[in-house]
């Protein structure tokens, strides 16, 4: 198997991950309510190569409100809050990371 090293595996040994996500970031995306949102909002969240353990939309009189909790180091949450900022209709993005116990 071989290590992917932008998804922080450094160190693969019989097929397992020896790295583990430092922590966990929520991401709090405010829209407007267009048709491919979750698919732009997935896509981005995507580049982490993690799935979300949490994905949850609601949609309200023209704006939607999105909450993603994905395991991610803080550099890379803070990279996909940039990114999630600049999609198109994009009204507010809040971050919260919250690093893991050890």
């Amino acid at each position: 198997m071989t290590a992917d090293v932008y998804a922080g595996d450094l160190d693969l040994s019989g097929g397992t991950r020896k790295a583990r996500p430092s922590g966990a970031a929520t991401f709090e995306v405010v829209a407007d309510a267009d048709a491919d949102l979750i698919a732009r909002v997935s896509a981005t969240l995507n580049l982490l190569n993690v799935s979300p353990r949490l994905f949850h939309m609601e949609e309200r009189e023209g704006t939607a409100a999105v909450s993603a909790l994905v395991d991610c180091a803080e550099p890379q949450a803070e990279l996909i809050a940039r990114k999630l900022q600049r999609l198109t209709s994009v009204r507010a993005v809040v971050m919260k990371y919250a690093a893991a116990e050890s």
